[in-house]
């Protein structure tokens, strides 16, 4: 990948900022000089600082590699995101390991074996392999994102297997890494990050509400919904409304089960996701929650 030393020397006048401003608490002037001028990378950690001083997201100045493997890590990763994971293990299955150059290729291919081989293939088994191998193997820092899904994903497979207390230690790692990661304001405005976010907190709900914590169930789903309100996403929010609406049934909070499963299934017409709309119908009527008066059309 490279950086567009230019562009954040125009996003950092833009905002009347100088050198010594923008870099104050994050990074040395030297450091921002040599950014604008030279196009030197700094760490990774520091980018994404700069990027949300100047209220920009990472992309608009860091251009990833054009290469045939990025792209078809784009792919999957776009089709796992839209639930059509046949089609990502098919592309996935064409990728050979001696293509894997960088650290990154080998953390995303072994992040996406692992999550093929838990949601789709459904063995818990190599899943938890192939997270492992990623986490042992190619992770520098805790504070990586590709750590902190396989760490969830490690949890969801333990959960697969019936191993409660294993399954929760591994999520409520990969929460408080993510915690930790807000506080020292990591990438606001980056996308994926944003999506990944949204993903973690909405899977390690998932898994509370499994095993019978529907409040600490709550509490991850509020904050994954204040995530995408904020930023006006609407990944997974047809899902978490849905996951909100059924962990009140379950604390009996009536009305508010209503309400939400009123704007889960709106929204997953909106989103056209068909199979979860049939869900939230059937949950309804198990639930005997009124018909909505909703158009099938939206």
């Amino acid at each position: 990948m490279r950086i567009l030393g230019e562009k954040v020397r125009q996003f950092r006048k833009r905002k009347g900022m100088s050198q010594k401003e923008l870099a104050d608490g994050i990074c040395t002037q030297a450091t921002i000089s040599l950014i604008e001028k030279k196009s030197k990378i700094p760490s990774m950690k520091i980018m994404m600082k700069i990027c949300n001083r100047l209220g920009i997201r990472l992309s608009e100045v860091i251009i990833e590699n054009d290469d045939q493997l990025y792209r078809t890590f784009k792919k999957i990763d776009n089709l796992i995101r839209h639930d059509q994971l046949a089609n990502a293990a098919t592309i996935f299955e064409k990728i050979r390991p001696k293509q894997l150059r960088s650290n990154t290729d080998k953390k995303q291919y072994y992040y996406y074996e692992g999550y093929i081989q838990l949601i789709l293939n459904d063995n818990p088994d190599e899943a938890i392999f192939n997270f492992g191998m990623l986490l042992n193997q190619f992770v520098k820092s805790s504070h990586d994102m590709y750590a902190i899904l396989a760490t969830l994903g490690t949890g969801l497979a333990y959960e697969r297997k019936q191993s409660y207390d294993k399954a929760e230690i591994f999520v409520k790692q990969a929460v408080a890494t993510l915690h930790a990661m807000d506080a020292q304001d990591m990438p606001l405005g980056d996308d994926d990050y944003l999506q990944n976010e949204i993903l973690i907190y909405a899977s390690a709900a998932q898994l509370y509400a499994k095993i019978n914590f529907p409040q600490e169930a709550l509490e991850l789903i509020d904050l994954a919904l204040k995530k995408a309100q904020d930023s006006q996403s609407l990944y997974l929010l047809d899902r978490l409304y849905a996951q909100k609406a059924a962990n009140e049934v379950v604390l009996n909070n009536v009305q508010a089960a209503h309400d939400h499963y009123y704007v889960a299934y709106a929204l997953s017409l909106v989103t056209h996701n068909a199979k979860l709309t049939q869900k939230i119908i059937e949950d309804m009527a198990t639930y005997h929650i009124a018909p909505l008066k909703v158009a099938r059309e939206a």
